[in-house]
């Protein structure tokens, strides 16, 4: 289990978010922001091998241009951080 939730826990840290306790049952956890500590939701950990990366990778563009995220903005920060020019293509689909 706790491999899984590692892979979880690398796979959002790309983007600014913390996984921390469990939410519901060990098997959800809860997303934090990980600048200002704002709440983003949950994740369960039922997941299979590589799912997690795959998972923010294919989201991406949503956390680039703040429609997913925390408010504050940080994702949007760390995912122009990552890869400026994906998350400046993904600023001209969505805007």
């Amino acid at each position: 289990m706790s491999q899984i939730l590692d892979e979880i826990r690398d796979a959002y840290g790309l983007v600014g978010i913390e996984v921390e306790g469990i939410a519901t049952y060990g098997t959800y956890y809860r997303l934090r922001c990980g600048r200002c500590s704002g709440p983003l939701g949950s994740v369960g950990d039922k997941l299979l091998p590589g799912m997690a990366r795959q998972l923010v990778g294919e989201q991406f563009e949503l956390y680039a241009v703040g429609l997913l995220g925390c408010k504050c903005g940080y994702q949007s920060e760390r995912a122009r951080s990552l890869d400026p020019e994906r998350a400046q293509a993904a600023s001209r689909t969505f805007a």
